[in-house]
């Protein structure tokens, strides 16, 4: 650790690094950013509601982690890493539940063209 600082002590004398440069390089690269499915759901009433569309949802293929939240009637879906689920799939999952889907919202880009994360 001494040799590190040392070395880096002795690049900033020489102008060789700046002391933005240093914290550039010393900040960790970000981490990408998890893909997430939004699903907002119609027609949940109760705690026992949200349950029965988590427990569809949680049995899609790829699905890493996933929230229902009953007061905004909001699914959130974490996917695996080169997962996506279909708009399709989705509506057709929570109506399986018994409830609607209003909007569907994806943070990336759809592998689906004719469900474009532009399109609900």
């Amino acid at each position: 650790m001494r040799t590190v600082h040392l070395v880096v002590v002795l690049a900033l004398a020489l102008g060789v690094m700046t002391s933005e440069t240093w914290a550039q390089d010393a900040a960790p690269a970000p981490a990408p950013a998890e893909r997430q499915i939004q699903v907002t759901i119609l027609g949940m009433s109760c705690p026992f509601c949200a349950y029965g569309v988590e427990q569809k949802l949680k049995k899609l293929k790829g699905v890493k982690e996933l929230e229902v939240v009953l007061e905004t009637g909001l699914a959130t879906l974490t996917l695996e890493e080169g997962v996506d689920v279909s708009n399709e799939m989705l509506r057709k999952t929570v109506k399986e539940a018994g409830f609607e889907v209003a909007k569907i919202v994806r943070n990336f880009e759809s592998e689906y063209p004719e469900f474009s994360s532009k399109r609900g």
